[in-house]
């Protein structure tokens, strides 16, 4: 089943503490029916040796929401954060369709960012999986 094989994949991110999820899955309207993920900003796939970021594991570190994009499947919000990423455009995904076929991963494919109101988020640089 897919979404047990997508749970499984092993990242490191820049994980959102609990005040930060809140506060970014209430600030955007999602549509009716999608899965609200505000989990991460993805650093990069697999364990931190793998990526930019092996230093800064068990580090807090703030980010700032600047622009959101979506499109039928995928809904995410563009961040700047001094955390590197392998990510060509730092970002954490809001909402899915899993419904129609949207995953995680397609918010890498989105090109419509739009700006919006600046939001300072904070979280914790993790490995996951």
């Amino acid at each position: 089943n897919e979404v047990c094989k997508e749970e499984k994949m092993s990242y490191t991110a820049l994980v959102l503490d609990n005040e930060s999820h809140t506060k970014l899955a209430s600030a955007f309207k999602t549509p009716e029916g999608w899965e609200i993920l505000c989990h991460h900003m993805t650093i990069n796939m697999g364990r931190p040796d793998k990526g930019p970021a092996e230093e800064l594991i068990g580090q807090e570190a703030p980010l700032t929401v600047v622009s959101l994009a979506k499109d039928e499947l995928v809904m995410a919000v563009g961040v700047e954060s001094l955390v590197p990423s392998s990510n060509q455009i730092k970002h954490i995904t809001v909402a899915v369709n899993r419904a129609n076929g949207g995953k995680p991963f397609l918010s890498n494919k989105l090109t419509n960012w739009q700006s919006t109101t600046p939001m300072t988020l904070k979280g914790v640089v993790t490995h996951v999986g």
